[in-house]
């Protein structure tokens, strides 16, 4: 409780298969909704109806830390019923939050019997008083979305055997095919068809004609989007689980490269370090997604490319269709493993030592590489009329022979800008007329002396720049009506000044205690020459 990377395997007959039941399996399946049980050998998995029963219940029964709500209906119009566990689970606190999914393609069961389980450990552990479980409870907000393809579940086992059904049960506009392959469907770097993921209507991992086009994956955009506070993604780490063949996998999936543009060396190193001893604890191989093969529009992808979830998949078991004697030993071999990534949601980047843990777990974190809720002009204030602040990859801009603009920033691929266009004159792409600003998201700060404030900045402008151009930082005291302290200051001089990242750190000590921001601003206010900025890697450290 607290305060509210390679060579791509071979396809070969597996690919094959992909089309071939992609194309037969629409006219072996019922299109309609159907009432469904599992066949013999399979009746202790749950069916829909079982599972919504089974839900509300533990949910009457623990009103005090569970929380059932819907994300939305699907196609065929069911709930997609998820619950919230917490203690204080009717309030939105500031804790760390963890998201598990299961089911997302249909003829996976052992998704399901994972997130009740899941469900279970946490409710059971917390009424038993498991001292793990209950400081679990009482410090996350756990969210789980115990069926993400429903329709197809029902589908798979209609008439009391199974179909073989992946995809969900929406038609594709303009064809007599059914079904979009939900793990392919979400909206990062989605319609990138090679390895196993298909433009084709019949094929079993049919991309969807456009990104977020399935109701499903619509519904857990929207969720994961309303998790965003304050400008910032409050899940922190996320585990979507399948099956089969018993492995632990992390970002990326669509690309064979290691660290990639849209990846930091920092978050690379963390990812690898949290999946290997996850996959340590249950057995699992750990490895990239993208060693299996290569996918595009996943739902791990999309929660890492786009909020930077520390986000992973599970391939449970080591055969499809396990029959019911294994769901206990199947699903119980991931307890462990579930634990500690919830524990780690706080700060996943803790796992690289004291010293990045010092530098990047404090009351503020921002690498620039996604949105995080910072806001240009946010008083309305601003007088300069060229380039405002822009976050992205900065193109390089060299003024008489000297570079101006940065083609490089110091992690990753983005940082804020005046104006990530190149220029070549004075009223290019840069700073002209006057002053743009951009403010942090609030910031709460411990009451504990010795927090610094730590970022990387660069300041570049011609021999006609004056002492009123500069580059200026500022701390603003959100309780005290914005009251801004400059912490940083960089006059303009009438010499040529380069681009070049440096590095400051300032000691917070004075507001500590506080809610405070965070404002960058650029000034030209001489002769409209030269002038262009830069900042990244903006944080506020842990006490030291």
């Amino acid at each position: 409780m607290t305060g509210s990377r390679r060579a791509p395997g071979s396809a070969g007959l597996a690919g094959l298969l992909v089309v071939l039941l992609g194309t037969l399996a629409p006219f072996a399946v019922p299109a309609s909704a159907v009432a469904a049980d599992f066949p013999k050998g399979w009746e202790g998995y749950h069916t829909y109806a079982e599972m919504a029963t089974e839900v509300a219940a533990v949910a009457a029964a623990h009103p005090d830390i569970v929380q059932r709500f819907s994300i939305g209906k699907t196609y065929q119009g069911r709930n997609m019923w998820a619950v919230k566990i917490s203690d204080n689970v009717g309030v939105d606190e500031n804790e760390p939050e963890v998201l598990f999914d299961g089911l997302t393609h249909s003829d996976e069961h052992m998704g399901l019997e994972m997130t009740l389980r899941i469900m279970h450990w946490l409710v059971d552990g917390y009424v038993s008083h498991d001292a793990r479980i209950t400081n679990i409870v009482n410090t996350r907000e756990i969210w789980i979305v115990l069926a993400v393809n429903p329709d197809g579940a029902e589908a798979d086992i209609a008439g009391g055997h199974f179909h073989f059904w992946r995809k969900n049960r929406q038609p594709t506009p303009g064809t007599t095919a059914i079904g979009t392959d939900l793990n392919r469907n979400f909206g990062y770097r989605w319609g990138i068809a090679e390895g196993r993921t298909s433009k084709n209507p019949l094929a079993i991992t049919y991309m969807g004609p456009k990104a977020f086009s399935a109701p499903e994956t619509r519904n857990m955009r929207d969720f994961l989007a309303s998790r965003v506070v304050n400008g910032r993604q409050q899940i922190r780490t996320a585990i979507t689980f399948h099956e089969s063949g018993r492995l632990v996998m992390w970002p990326y999936g669509y690309t064979y490269a290691n660290i990639p543009l849209d990846m930091t060396v920092d978050d690379h190193n963390a990812l690898v370090i949290i999946g290997r001893h996850m996959a340590a604890t249950n057995g699992y191989r750990p490895e990239q997604a993208s060693d299996l093969y290569l996918t595009s529009g996943t739902t791990r992808d999309y929660e890492y490319g786009t909020y930077r979830i520390f986000s992973y998949t599970f391939e449970m078991s080591v055969k499809d269709y396990p029959d019911d004697s294994l769901i206990a030993s199947e699903t119980g071999r991931n307890k462990e493993a579930v634990l500690y990534l919830i524990e780690r949601a706080s700060c996943p980047l803790a796992v690289l030592g004291a010293a990045v843990r010092t530098a990047r777990c404090g009351a503020f974190d921002d690498d620039l590489e996604v949105s995080r809720g910072w806001v240009v002009n946010a008083d309305h204030t601003d007088t300069g009329s060229g380039a405002t602040w822009q976050r992205g990859d900065p193109a390089p801009t060299t003024y008489a022979g000297v570079r101006m603009q940065p083609d490089t920033v110091p992690s990753g691929r983005s940082a804020f800008i005046t104006g990530l266009a190149a220029g070549t004159s004075s009223s290019a792409n840069d700073v002209d007329g006057g002053r743009t600003s951009v403010t942090s998201p609030t910031i709460d700060l411990p009451a504990t002396a010795g927090q610094k404030l730590q970022f990387r900045w660069t300041f570049a402008h011609d021999a006609r720049a004056t002492s009123a151009d500069e580059l200026r930082v500022e701390v603003l005291d959100a309780g005290n009506g914005n009251a801004a302290t400059s912490v940083l200051v960089v006059p303009g001089t009438p010499v040529v000044r380069s681009a070049g990242w440096r590095t400051t750190s300032i000691d917070l000590s004075a507001w500590a205690g506080k809610t405070i921001r965070v404002r960058f601003s650029a000034t030209d206010a001489g002769v409209n020459g030269v002038v262009e900025a830069g900042f990244d890697d903006v944080r506020v450290t842990q006490p030291q």
